[in-house]
């Protein structure tokens, strides 16, 4: 890849200011960027001349004082592409539209048997849903495809290397999908994405060291330093879900046992709920929404049996979030994921966990806050990176 001129440099960091913060002022631009007014309008000028930006005119409105002129705020133009996110849960795939100014257009859910296909037909089941989901909805121009994907992924190369909800390994699912769709296509792990997202909406979380904790279909980590998510040495995540706790523990989809995902997943969950009290043996792999809510009102309504399930999930939720404070020592750590929907049962025994498992002075260290998620936020994740890797080819000056 080329590398940019100072001037492109420039460029990439205001464009990035401005895909990060929304909206903002050319005073605001050089305040966040440390530039002087001098070069954030002469960088603004090409930008708006070239069509990548556009004005849009705002003010204060506080009540009681008197409006001077009002700001005039920069920010994408609309008609400059957009990008599709895709993320493949078990059996079912999510796609989400978006132009080129972060606006959603058009979002689907489809239901296919995804984990018993070969790595081919894999790649076609995929890259079908994607073409007919863009000619459905009038895609404008999409530029490029990204896709959130569970298990471990190298974001580099652009291979799954192993998935839960895939029934192949070492698929390069980059490289397969961009040559059936004639688009580039990035990777990513499923809870990075999700914790890419959610730092994009709390400027907070941008600041120093953070651990999103994802919980639900099964328990994933996306770390973030300064907002940049961190990567291994070979361009991974973590699985962190997959950290052994106990060597006689209930089996994790791994193939391993006693792993944090044993205990605390969904279907691990559902799993232990139904075989309490001789309730009939599990039938399925993964439960659904639906399912997992009449556990949890179950347990709600005083089901000692339920409860007490509950309070051994929070032990090892408390566990985890330890391992991470004294391990990785973050600012933040972000609770997320579908299954923060029984955040009240887990707390009691999880705070109790943390508390007796944690060193004090480091524990005091990190912030932990509980977010309210859904999975619209793993394809808003790949969809806010796929716009970034737009925004880069954007940073270029156009030859002369």
């Amino acid at each position: 890849m080329l590398s940019l001129t100072p001037r492109e440099t420039a460029r990439r960091r205001l464009l990035d200011a401005l895909r990060r913060e929304g909206p903002l002022a050319r005073v605001e631009i050089g305040q966040q960027l440390g530039m002087s007014p001098a070069s954030v309008s002469e960088l603004t000028a090409s930008l708006l001349e070239e069509g990548i930006l556009v004005t849009e005119e705002g003010g204060d409105s506080l009540p009681g004082l008197i409006r001077g002129r009002p700001k005039v705020r920069l920010f994408f133009a609309e008609t400059l592409g957009s990008v599709i996110g895709v993320w493949t849960g078990f059996n079912r795939i999510e796609l989400r539209l978006v132009d080129s100014a972060g606006r959603n257009r058009a979002s689907r859910h489809v239901e296919r048997p995804l984990r018993n296909l070969e790595a081919e037909a894999l790649l076609d089941v995929l890259a079908e849903a994607i073409t007919t989901f863009a000619h459905d909805t009038g895609a404008p121009d999409v530029k490029a495809i990204g896709l959130a994907c569970q298990g471990y992924v190298d974001t580099h190369d652009g291979i799954v290397a192993w998935s839960p909800v895939l029934g192949t390994r070492d698929l390069p699912l980059a490289a397969g999908l961009g040559e059936r769709l004639g688009k580039p296509v990035l990777i990513e792990n499923d809870a990075s994405a999700m914790a890419f997202a959610i730092a994009q909406r709390d400027p907070a979380l941008r600041s120093g060291r953070t651990a999103c904790l994802m919980i639900g279909d099964g328990v994933g980590l996306g770390f973030l330093v300064q907002g940049e998510l961190y990567r291994g040495a070979r361009s991974g995540g973590s699985e962190f879900g997959h950290v052994r706790l106990r060597r006689s523990g209930p089996q994790c989809r791994c193939g391993g046992r006693g792993c944090i995902e044993a205990f605390l997943a969904d279907y691990a969950l559902h799993r232990d709920a139904q075989l309490i009290d001789h309730r009939p043996a599990p039938t399925i792999l993964l439960p659904s929404e639906e399912a997992m809510g009449a556990i949890v009102d179950q347990a709600r309504a005083g089901d000692a049996a339920l409860l007490n399930l509950f309070r051994e999930a929070g032990e090892v939720l408390g566990d985890a979030a330890s391992i991470l404070i004294q391990t990785l020592e973050p600012d933040h750590i972000v609770i997320c994921g579908p299954g923060t929907r029984a955040m009240d049962l887990l707390r009691p025994s999880f705070e109790a966990a943390l508390e007796s498992q944690t060193i004090p002075t480091l524990r005091s260290l990190t912030t932990i806050q509980v977010v309210d998620s859904s999975l619209d936020l793993l394809t808003e994740g790949v969809v806010m990176q796929a716009l970034r890797e737009l925004d880069l080819d954007l940073a270029r000056l156009r030859a002369a």
